[in-house]
C-alpha cells in the first residue's frame, strides 16, 4: 500500500460509501485530509479525517507543505584541487563513497 495512517493526502477523485461500494458517492476535489483508516484488499481501501468516505490509491497524492523549505549554506575548501578538477572537466562523471565525500567537504 503506497498510503498509511497518518499520512496527509491531498484527495482527487470519486469517495464511495463503504470499501467496496460499486457507485461512488460524490467527487471530491483537491481536498486536504489525512489518512485514518485502510481496508487491505478493497476496492476503495483509503478512509480520511471527517469521514469523508473511502477512495482509491489513485485518487491520492502525499500533500508536500510548501511552507517547509530548507536552505543550507556551505563552504567548500577545495583542499585536494576537486573543484578546479570538476570545472576542467565537466563531462566526466565522479563516483565517491561517504568517507571520501565528508574528506573533500572538511567534515
Amino acid at each position: 500500500m503506497k498510503f498509511k495512517i497518518g499520512d496527509k493526502v491531498i484527495l482527487n477523485g470519486y469517495i464511495y460509501v463503504s470499501s467496496n461500494a460499486t457507485t461512488p458517492a460524490k467527487k471530491i476535489s483537491n481536498k486536504v485530509t489525512n489518512i485514518t483508516r485502510i481496508a487491505k484488499g478493497a476496492k476503495h481501501p483509503y478512509n480520511t479525517t471527517g469521514d469523508l468516505g473511502w477512495c482509491d490509491e489513485a485518487s491520492l497524492k502525499l500533500y508536500e507543505d510548501p511552507e517547509k523549505k530548507y536552505e543550507v549554506e556551505i563552504e567548500l575548501i577545495d583542499k585536494d584541487k576537486l573543484i578546479d578538477y570538476i570545472k576542467e572537466h565537466p563531462e566526466n562523471i565522479l563516483v565517491m563513497n561517504g568517507e571520501q565525500l565528508k574528506k573533500v567537504l572538511g567534515l
